[in-house]
This record gives structure tokens, C-alpha cells and sequence, in this order.
């Protein structure tokens, strides 16, 4: 056993060592010293366990040191760390070392994700939302359905603005209410999201299929009775389920660095995969009975089609098939991840700062189907782009008469 000594101890052991020359000069002394600094690791590991014996072993030795080279040796072993001492120093200076730091690539790679996803939902949503107002071509409960996943996307990246600030801090600022309230909130909007989505596709599918009913089948009355609904037994749904008895639970990881995230999961997590993973399911199949549908009408225009070749079906074939591309392949993009993240999250054996950036990887990424609904349903529809564009120009010229 080999033993590392400071300079304080060498110190101390050269300048006893000094003076033990110095006492009366006897030879056998010398030469005693001289063997023992040459034994010194053996020595020093005989003398640690003679020191843990028993009481009488104890007594034994406080009549030896009478001798000088016995003083040395309890002076040396008493200046000297043991190996307990030392082990509990290095555990002591790597226990802090265990997590990473907030500067790690893959930790600002999520903060900037998550920014992305946040900003573009606060600046563009609001701005649908007046665009949506003003514009007639739009079915009057299409416009219904659709705002109503405008301002789901919108009060979901609201309430984000409070993770983010704790995420950029790399601290949970807001207590443990707020912790609790926002496992709330997040299965809230979650839920949210996808059933608002369900409700437009619903509506998209009613519209194709049945295009003469569709006055009939969804009227305004109803389309506003469906989407309060909605809202409201999924806001009671989510206080009652997640309010009482939440897991989410403010955690301390690595050196004053706080998150409010989940330490175990429960049938709460797997009731929301589920949920989710039916609805998506559902629009993807509606979706594609969509392309089939339209399919058919492009056939029947072209063969209709008697002055040209077919061009008009044909484009509405294309036009069609790139929307529902653009449709499933966002789809796919933000929520398979978390429905991943979800299924496998009693499994996660992952160090739990790198679980909470992954975490918040995959919520970014669901933020991001915010401004990607904006695109899809927005800014792809021609009378849309045109109402826009006119509101942003009357803005302009505003601003230009008072400044």
C-alpha cells in the first residue's frame, strides 16, 4: 500500500527527523531511523493497525515511548492522513462531477431548439388568428375548427415562456405549485393539440366525402357546441387526473441546478400515449381515405374534361397528394418522438440531467407543430395568403401616416 504525502507532512517529518539526530547522538538510534525511513509504507501500515487494537494493546505502547525514535513515530502517524481520509477527500471532489454542466453542446442544442419553436407560435398564431376573422371564403365551421387549433398552439407556447426561463437559468424558479401545475398544463395542451387536429380532419373528411350534405351535417351551432366541448372535458379531465396526486416534483441535480420534472412515472403516462397514439392514428387513416377520395375526383374531372387533356384533375391529384405528404410527414416529425419518449419513459435508465434535456428535445419538437400547422393551413391557402398580405399592408401604411 503506497501512501501520497502533502508538503505539510513532509515538513514535519524532515524537521522531526532533524531533531531526532540531534538527541544525544546514539548510534543505535541512527541506525533504527535509518531502517525505518527505508520501510516507511510497511511501517506505516503496521503502526495504522497496531493503532486499532485493542486497549491493553494500547497501554502496551504508551510504555515505550519514552525513546525518541517512539515519539517519532507517533509524532509522524499523527501528521500524516490515513487512507479512509483520503478515499473520502477524492469521493468528496467527484461527487459534484457526476452530471454535466449546462454548456454542454447537447444542452444549448435544445435551448435553441426550443426557442425556435416558441417564438414563430407567439409571433405568427396571433397574426392567423386576425387573418382567420377576415377572411370570407373560408366555411364558417372550418374557420371555427381552425381557430380553435390556432389558440390551442398559441396558450401552450404562453405557457412554455415559463419552462424556457427556467431551462435558459438552468433552475426551477417558480416554485413547487407551479412544478405541479405544470404537469397539468402540459398533458393538458398535449391532449389538446391532437384532438383539436382530429376535429379539423374531421371536418376536412366531411367536407370531401360529402360535399352537398356538409351544410347540413355541420353547422356552425354544432361545429361551436363540438369545440367547447372538447375543451372543456379535457380541461376537467387533465385537473382531475394530473391535479390530484402529481408526480411532477421539483428535483435537485448536480450543484444548485433545480427541475420540475418526473421522478417515476405511473398509468397517467400511459393513459396519454395511448390517447395520443389513437387520435394520430385516426387522422392518419382519414387522411389517407382524403387522398383516395380525391384521387377519384381527379379521374372523374379528367375523363369530364373535354376540351383540354385531363390538366385540371391532374392538379388537383398533385395538389392533394403534396398536402397529405406535407400533413403525415409533419405529424410524424414532432409526435412520434414524444410518443417514444413516453413508451419507454419506466425504462429510461439515462443520468438525469441528460433525461430532462431529452425531454424537453422532444417537447420542442411538439412545439414546432405549432408554426408548422401555420404553414399547412395557413399560408398554403391562396385566399389566406391574400388577406394577409392585405392586413400587413394596411398596417404598414398606418404606421407610416403617424410616424
Amino acid at each position: 500500500m503506497t501512501h501520497a504525502f502533502m508538503p505539510k507532512q513532509k515538513a514535519i517529518l524532515n524537521q522531526n527527523f532533524h531533531l531526532l539526530t540531534k538527541t544525544g547522538g546514539n548510534n543505535n538510534i541512527l541506525d533504527e531511523s535509518t531502517l525505518f525511513l527505508s520501510t516507511l509504507p510497511a511501517t506505516m501500515e503496521t503502526t495504522s493497525n497496531a493503532q486499532m487494537t485493542t486497549t491493553s494493546n494500547s497501554t502496551a505502547e504508551a510504555t515505550t515511548v519514552s525513546t525518541p525514535f517512539a515519539i517519532f513515530v507517533k509524532i509522524l502517524m499523527e501528521t500524516t492522513p490515513q487512507e479512509a481520509e483520503i478515499n473520502t477527500s477524492s469521493n468528496s471532489t467527484t461527487e459534484g462531477a457526476v452530471y454535466p454542466t449546462a454548456s454542454t453542446p447537447f444542452a444549448i442544442l435544445v435551448k435553441t431548439l426550443l426557442v425556435i419553436a416558441i417564438v414563430p407560435n407567439l409571433l405568427l398564431n396571433p397574426l392567423m388568428l386576425v387573418t382567420l376573422r377576415r377572411v370570407t371564403s373560408i366555411q364558417p365551421t372550418t374557420k371555427i375548427f381552425m381557430a380553435s387549433l390556432t389558440l390551442c398552439d398559441l396558450c401552450n407556447s404562453l405557457w412554455w415562456i415559463l419552462s424556457l426561463t427556467s431551462l435558459l437559468a438552468d433552475t426551477w424558479l417558480l416554485g413547487s405549485f407551479l412544478c405541479a401545475a405544470n404537469q397539468v398544463m402540459l398533458f393538458l395542451f398535449t391532449a389538446l393539440s391532437v384532438s383539436t387536429l382530429l376535429l379539423l380532419t374531421v371536418d376536412r373528411y366531411i367536407a370531401v366525402s360529402h360535399p352537398l350534405r356538409y351544410p347540413s351535417i355541420m353547422t356552425v351551432f354544432k361545429s361551436k357546441i363540438i369545440v367547447c366541448s372538447t375543451w372543456a372535458t379535457i380541461i376537467v379531465s387533465s385537473i382531475l387526473i394530473n391535479g390530484i396526486n402529481p408526480f411532477y416534483t421539483i428535483q435537485v441535480i448536480g450543484h444548485n441546478k433545480r427541475f420540475c420534472a418526473a421522478e417515476t412515472y405511473d398509468w397517467r403516462v400511459y393513459l396519454i400515449l395511448v390517447y395520443v397514439g389513437l387520435q394520430l392514428l385516426t387522422i392518419l387513416i382519414m387522411y389517407a381515405r382524403i387522398a383516395l377520395i380525391a384521387r377519384n375526383q381527379a379521374r372523374r374531372i379528367a375523363a369530364e374534361n373535354q376540351a383540354g387533356n385531363g390538366q385540371g384533375g391532374q392538379r388537383i391529384n398533385t395538389r392533394s397528394t403534396s398536402t397529405i405528404i406535407i400533413v403525415t410527414g409533419t405529424l410524424i416529425i414532432t409526435w412520434i418522438p414524444t410518443l417514444i419518449r413516453l413508451a419507454i419513459a419506466s425504462q429510461n435508465q439515462w443520468e438525469p440531467y441528460v433525461s430532462y434535456l431529452a425531454y424537453m428535445l422532444t417537447e420542442a419538437m411538439l412545439l414546432s407543430n405549432g408554426w408548422m400547422n401555420v404553414i399547412i393551413y395557413y399560408l398554403r391557402n391562396k385566399d389566406l395568403r391574400r388577406t394577409l398580405l392585405g392586413l400587413l399592408t394596411d398596417w404598414r401604411q398606418r404606421l407610416s401616416q403617424r410616424f
